[in-house]
Formats: structure tokens, sequence, C-alpha cells
């Protein structure tokens, strides 16, 4: 999804430190955006765990292509290692956010729809990393615009994937909520503004009642 919205489009010689290697990142080698040559480790490489080969075309350009180097997870996903490259950064998805930057990926209340993957790992790593940025994208609401994505507080039994503390950017398609290093009112209205615009004033009173004694 990542690579059709286009969001790499225009850049060049960027580096690949990956848990896998979705679709459409080898149209975007050939063309030169991710080349490697900054890389603070394995420069010149693309480092993943995994290559979903999805498209022959692409599997057959990475077969025994040596820029592309696979490791297993304790290498790739250990969060010293992320954080030891320079402007690293993490771009995940999430099922929802509350107010104060829990990041849920994983559940939504006790039901789980997915594991956490290498998200905790990527989005605190890349926090750490010099001049890194820790990015979670998600549609501001969910079942045809009926319930907001952005909530006052996770239901109970959802699992945190992400800490409040290392939450960072979180950017639906109302735009973007800058929360690192923000107090608890200031996230609030960060994530209130990148809400739905049905569900802010709701939003907000909810968060006058949590946050505003």
């Amino acid at each position: 999804g990542i690579v059709r919205c286009g969001a790499f489009d225009g850049k060049n010689d960027l580096g690949w430190h990956s848990e896998t290697t979705p679709a459409g990142i080898v149209g975007l080698v050939k063309k030169g955006i991710f080349t490697g040559l900054y890389k603070t480790h394995h420069k010149g490489k693309m480092v993943a765990s995994a290559f979903r080969g999805e498209d022959p075309e692409e599997a057959a350009y990475v077969d025994r292509n040596p820029m592309w180097e696979l490791y297993g997870l304790t290498y790739v996903n250990d969060i010293r290692f992320i954080a030891s490259h320079d402007n690293q950064v993490a771009i995940n998805n999430a099922l929802a956010v509350d107010l104060t930057g829990q990041i849920a990926s994983e559940s939504l209340g006790p039901g789980v729809y997915a594991g956490p993957g290498g998200q905790p790992e990527f989005a605190i790593g890349a926090v750490l990393s010099k001049g890194g940025r820790s990015i979670t994208v998600l549609p501001s609401t969910a079942r045809n615009g009926a319930i907001s994505r952005i909530v006052p507080v996770l239901r109970p039994g959802t699992a945190v994937t992400v800490p409040r503390h290392f939450a960072d950017c979180i950017v639906t398609e109302y735009g973007v909520a800058h929360l690192l290093g923000k107090s608890q009112r200031e996230r609030a209205e960060e994530l209130i503004a990148i809400a739905r615009p049905d569900f802010r004033a709701e939003l907000r009173s909810e968060a006058q009642k949590l946050y505003y004694p």
C-alpha cells in the first residue's frame, strides 16, 4: 500500500532495512529510489528477513541478486541494531490509537486480529535512532465511517503494540499528529485534529473529562 500511494516518489538513494519486502519495492530499486548508498550498515544492500515474492518478475529479479540480503528475525528485528542505523524511519499501520498515543495493532478488546510482527521493535528502534522517525498510518474511521479509530481510551483487553512513550507521528487522511515529547493534553489535541470531523466534538468532550481535571 505504501508503495502504491507514492510515499517514496521523488526520493533517491534511500536505504532499506525491514522485516519484510512488500510488492513494488523492486520497481523502486530499478528507479534508483532505493540504493542503500548512505546506509549506516550493509551499505548498498537491501536488508530484510523475508521477501514476499508475489510477482514472478520481482522474484526472478531478487533471486541470487547480491544486492538483496536476508537474515533471521533475531538480527533484523533487534531493537539495538535498528536504533544503530542513522535516520531510520519505521512506517507501520494500526487498528486504533487512543488519545494518549497508545497504538493498538493486534486487537480491539480481547479479540485478536493479528500478531505484532516487528512493529514494536521498529517503532521503538526508529525513535531511538539518530535522526529517526516512527510513523503510524491508519484510516480515521472503520465500518464505512461509523466508528472512529482515534478513540478516547482503548477497549478493555486491547493489546498495546507500541507504548505511548514511543509514539511519534500518527497519520490519517486528515493530517499528521506529532506526539513525541508532548504532554497528555497536547497529544489529545493533536490526535483530535486528525480524527474525522464528525467525531471531533465527542472526542474533545471525552478528553476534557479524562485529561482536564
